[in-house]
């Protein structure tokens, strides 16, 4: 995970790095400590929903935050739910056309390198909360959680286990466990997904990312039918 160290009218914080948030995003009790809590539209507030939901309380439309030597303004939509204090999403990044650089470890805000946090310096109860929240099985043997939407590659089988591992092959699709034999396993044929739940408009941009029509309805199945998260799983497949 991509961490700044950034600070908020003078507040350091550590702040996430997501380009897959359309918006910035900070917590209740980090506007509290960064004192501008009583900067909050109230107009603004509602309910988010994507992968489970959220209280959004209101929107900071101005706010300094300092990443690296630059004073930038920025808005924050302060909303409860998450398990990060601040999130830049991408519309701060595009405002300001940041961009990430993963070659140096870095984001580049106008012409200035801001290297990311090293893996010690990412908060520990982040990771944690990650780990303890209930996930939904996603395709291709991963997991999504429910509430931050946070992808996880399938586990890899201990080794020396009873079966033998089946040999890598042209499908993506995990063997049946429950089918016996390995055999029989393989020239089992996987479950088409069914695309009637979904509009098809979804399902069409989905495959305009390179997706087959199965991948599309599967992804969209996994994220029931978060189209966003369904495209940030193909890439990620």
């Amino acid at each position: 995970m991509l961490y700044l160290a950034v600070e908020v009218n003078g507040h350091k914080v550590k702040a996430l790095v997501d380009s897959g948030a359309q918006a910035t995003i900070m917590s209740p009790a980090c506007a509290e400590a960064c004192g501008i809590m009583r900067l909050v539209d109230t107009r603004f507030a509602g309910i988010a929903k994507g992968v489970g939901t959220a209280n959004i309380l209101g929107r900071v439309h101005s706010a300094m935050i300092k990443i690296g030597s630059l004073f930038l303004p920025c808005s924050f939509t302060v909303m409860e739910g998450k398990n990060v204090e601040l999130l830049l999403g991408l519309d701060m990044l595009k405002r300001f056309q940041a961009t990430i650089d993963l070659a140096k470890d870095s984001l580049i805000i106008q012409g200035e390198e801001v290297p990311f946090l090293g893996e010690a310096d990412i908060p520990k109860d982040t990771d944690q909360a990650l780990h303890d929240e209930p996930t939904m099985p996603g395709p291709a043997g991963t997991t999504i959680g429910q509430r931050s939407g946070a992808i996880t590659a399938p586990t890899a089988p201990a080794p020396g286990g009873g079966a033998p591992a089946s040999a890598p092959g042209p499908s993506r699709a995990p063997a049946n466990p429950s089918v016996p034999g390995p055999s029989s396993a393989a020239s089992a044929p996987a479950p088409q997904p069914q695309a009637a739940s979904f509009p098809k408009e979804h399902i069409e941009q989905l495959m305009a990312l390179g997706a087959s029509e199965a991948q599309a309805i599967g992804a969209l199945q996994a994220t029931r039918g978060n189209v966003e998260y369904a495209a940030s799983l193909i890439f990620d497949a």
